[in-house]
């Protein structure tokens, strides 16, 4: 399952969350929704700086499936871009 960065909107494999050196999977996750993508690069970056891949809506939806859970297995990305859609 894809997650999606809040910031850019860039596809990442859920699985990337075990690898983050240093942080437990539920503490990746944290860092991901706070930081974005830059939070799985390697070193880890502050920010995400990337151009956004996706419109301002869908971003809306992807951040907004991040609120509803802090469980990455439950963030649902098509039920929240429907909303924003």
């Amino acid at each position: 399952m894809d997650i999606y960065c809040g910031q850019c909107g860039e596809p990442w494999e859920n699985e990337s969350l075990h690898e983050v050196s240093g942080l437990d999977y539920m503490q990746a996750a944290a860092a991901f929704k706070l930081r974005g993508c830059a939070a799985l690069m390697e070193p880890p970056r502050p920010y995400c700086k990337s151009e956004p891949v996706v419109s301002a809506n869908e971003l809306a939806g992807i951040v907004a499936a991040m609120e509803l859970s802090d469980y990455p297995d439950e963030w649902d990305y098509d039920l929240a871009r429907a909303i924003f859609a």
